[in-house]
């Protein structure tokens, strides 16, 4: 009879784990086993090849040398339709315009295709479509997704950024440093600001209620996706003990820990060039009204006797529904206020000496208006009173105001103050004899209207910066090993530093006056740095082919795919860094080549899918609706929270009357676009750097019914009726070719059988044109 024991599935899955984890394990122990992505770039040897005349430029020599006998050299170039359709989708996410291919197919100088690289290179829809792509990295949402689904009102700034980074080319070693440590790069330039929500619009748990939890969870997320998305490692692994299969140890993982840990995420403001030069002028303007009020109440001042002045504390009133606070905002001084929303009052019981006009003034402190009226005796004295803006609730922002004039008799009255539904914070009153009320008045009301425009500016100062999700230094401090992760059950404390054993160069010393995060950027972005470069290579070759010469983008790890060609990524690799990390040099490199430019088939170019937004931007763009312009501001603004069946409807009635490019709609976590999202969205809350590719029931029903594609049929219909051949109009636009005899004699009979060749047939033949799988795949 077999024991229990000897059939424990634990053990069995154990035994047969152990090869492969024993495998996994040899590259990272050093020496001539060293895995090959933590092994230093070193210089790639041209490879001598026989086929010379193949060779546009020295990444075919690669290419040749690699496939079997030089095979490749053997598959021919794709036909110029078929390239131009190409380069724009890589590019631009957009098909050419006829004319546009008509231009190119007249062109038949040696340079034609570079002009069209470099024309593509140069239009801002460049900037779109790669941004797009490093968005699927960055895991942008509009909203926080998880439990709550707050949106993010300002992250699409961060978006912005991204596409402007594309378009100006900036150099990518700088691109990563300005997303790690842009504000502490130039605090006072709003890109680099900008560039760090990078690190702020991840996913947060906000119903955590453990708050070190909390903290501890964001930092993860931070760490990760930093890990995953510039070096293709998971670093969390090592949150709770050693990786197992790539050199990041425990130790490593909570000295990057101790940098985000020293960063805080918030909300901040962005000084741009018109935003510093508002401020400046609501400044001097201020500074204006505030000199003139001086004068006002120096000509005051005459008017007044000072010393019969009788001033008393808010807080000794006779009777009132509000409250004393003597430690918070009245801490030193002793205030007034309101309990909460409601009808407040409170009374004086007053003693005038002598009968006269006095002036009232009033001491307290307001952040936002709370107006309220003067009573004496039951009459209402002074309709608006208690109104102005100190910029503040603290006792440091209590400043005295002119409440106006009352007449009042000798003896005992009664001073009333009333305000309602909230009380600004009022420390004293003071009642000041006046001579000449008619000129004292007059005065008054000159000053009333200085402080009415100097509260406006004041209230109106935060409005005129722009504002963005990014990061600062908070409390700069090393953190604490979170034994078997828990952030309540602490070990050793660990430097803040960096990954030590992935072949990167280590830096000296400690880091000790900032967070780290400006020292992090400059070891993740050094030459030398084994990975950064090599990883955007592959991400750029993946983009273009379909297909990473490292076919696992997000891991490089011990546990991914080895090189395809690792002679040629590392070849790339270093025209990139020689080329000062640019991108677009590497585009044009890459798109020079006969490798690229080869025709599909056996042994060629694989079809691939357009992406869901690539789709829907393509229809927009074939029906003329696209608007090509960026926006100015924020996405269409849809329901994230707990939307309703009713408001997933008008959601996606927003997002179908949209015409700006996808990239621009808002990207709502957990409730995506529906339109999208079957067609493959990337989930928005994690790093994606491969997409899937599904193909599924209900991608069919969606082409057949979706009324976004019935819409923009209709509008291609009646937009290719004034045509003279509205079916070669149709097949350029669609297909970037004219219609053969045979396509064009099946047209007919379809028109004819859908409609007698009416206007819905021509919708129908349309929307059965664009859902083909000769739009929607790229050759």
């Amino acid at each position: 009879m077999v024991s229990e024991r000897a059939i424990n599935p634990f053990r069995i899955a154990l035994l047969l784990a152990y090869p492969a984890l024993l495998f996994a394990s040899l590259p990272v122990l050093g020496g001539e086993g060293r895995h090959w992505a933590f092994q230093p770039l070193l210089p790639a040897t041209l490879p001598k090849v026989d086929h010379q005349e193949w060779v546009q430029n020295d990444l075919d020599r690669f290419t040749l040398a690699h496939s079997e006998g030089e095979s490749i050299a053997s598959i021919p170039r794709a036909d110029r339709r078929t390239l131009i359709r190409r380069a724009y989708f890589d590019l631009i996410g957009l098909p050419p315009a006829p004319a546009e291919i008509e231009a190119f197919l007249r062109d038949q100088s040696p340079s034609s295709w570079e002009k069209v690289i470099d024309h593509l290179l140069a239009s801002p829809h460049y900037g779109e479509r790669w941004g797009r792509h490093w968005l699927d990295l960055a895991r942008y949402g509009d909203s926080n997704g998880g439990d709550e689904n707050h949106a993010y009102p300002f992250a699409w700034r961060y978006r912005n950024w991204v596409i402007s980074a594309f378009n100006r080319d900036l150099p990518y070693n700088q691109f990563v440093r300005e997303q790690l440590s842009g504000d502490l790069m130039d605090p006072e330039r709003a890109g680099s600001i900008a560039a760090t929500g990078f690190l702020a619009i991840g996913t947060k748990i906000l119903a955590e209620k453990d708050p070190v939890k909390k903290r501890a969870d964001i930092v993860d997320e931070q760490i990760d996706t930093m890990g995953r998305v510039f070096l293709a490692l998971s670093l969390g692994c090592a949150r709770c003990h050693d990786h197992k299969f790539d050199p990041v140890s425990e130790r490593d993982y909570y000295a990057l820990a101790g940098i985000f840990h020293s960063t805080q995420i918030e909300d901040r403001e962005l000084r741009t060039p018109d935003s510093a030069a508002a401020r400046k002028a609501r400044h001097e303007r201020t500074e204006d009204l505030k000199r003139k009020i001086e004068l006002q109440e120096q000509a005051l001042e005459a008017l007044r006797n000072q010393k019969g002045a009788i001033e008393w504390e808010a807080e000794d009133f006779a009777r009132g529904n509000i409250i004393v606070d003597r430690d918070n905002y009245g801490a030193g001084i002793g205030i007034i206020s309101d309990p909460g929303a409601q009808r407040n009052y409170v009374e004086y019981d007053i003693d005038i000496p002598r009968q006269g006009t006095y002036q009232l003034s009033l001491r307290y402190a307001a952040a936002s208006s709370r107006p309220g009226r003067v009573l004496i005796d039951g009459s209402v004295e002074l309709k608006d009173a208690i109104s102005q803006v100190t910029g503040g609730w603290m006792p440091s922002d209590q400043s005295w105001h002119a409440e106006g004039l009352l007449l009042l008799q000798m003896g005992k009255q009664i001073l009333r103050l009333e305000s309602e539904p909230m009380m600004s914070h009022l420390d004293k009153l003071k009642l000041i004899p006046v001579q000449n009320p008619e000129q004292a008045t007059t005065l008054l009301k000159k000053i009333e209207g200085l402080q009415t425009e100097v509260s406006a500016l004041q209230t109106g100062k935060k409005e005129e910066l722009p504002k963005v999700m990014a990061v600062r230094d908070g409390k700069i401090a090393d953190s604490r090993i979170n034994v078997r992760g828990n952030p309540h059950e602490l070990g050793d404390v660990v430097p803040r530093g960096f990954l030590t054993s992935v072949g990167a160069p280590r830096r000296p010393g400690k880091i000790t006056n900032q967070s780290g995060r400006l020292e992090l950027a400059e070891w993740m972005t050094s030459p030398a740095h084994p990975l950064t470069a090599r990883v955007m290579v592959n991400r750029v070759w993946h983009w273009l082919f379909g297909k990473g010469l490292v076919s696992t983008p997000d891991n490089f790890g011990t546990t991914g795919n080895t090189p395809e060609n690792q002679p040629l990524l590392d070849y790339l690799t270093h025209y990139f860094l020689q080329s000062g990390w640019s991108l677009k040099k590497l585009h044009r490199h890459i798109m020079l080549s006969n490798t690229y430019q080869i025709s599909g088939g056996q042994g060629g170019r694989g079809l691939r899918r357009m992406e869901a937004e690539v789709f829907r931007d393509a229809v927009l763009a074939v029906s003329g609706s696209l608007v090509r312009e960026a926006p100015t501001g924020p996405p269409p603004k849809v329901k994230a929270q707990d939307p309703s069946p009713a408001d997933i409807v008008k959601n996606r009635k927003i997002y179908e009357d949209a015409q700006h490019r996808s990239i621009y709609l808002p990207v709502v976590r957990s409730h995506v676009y529906d339109f999208l999202s079957l067609l493959d969205f990337p989930n928005p809350t994690a790093p994606t750097g491969r997409r899937s590719s599904s193909t599924v029931a209900t991608q069919a029903l969606l082409m057949l019914n979706s009324s976004f594609l019935i819409n923009q049929s209709a509008v291609i219909a009646r937009q290719i009726q004034s045509h003279e051949d509205p079916l070669h109009e149709l097949y350029l636009r669609l297909f970037s070719r004219p219609v053969t005899r045979e396509e064009r004699g099946e047209a007919q009979v379809f028109l004819r059988e859908a409609g007698n060749n009416g206007p819905q047939a021509w919708a129908l033949l349309c929307h059965t044109l664009l859902i083909s799988n000769e739009f929607l795949y790229l050759r």
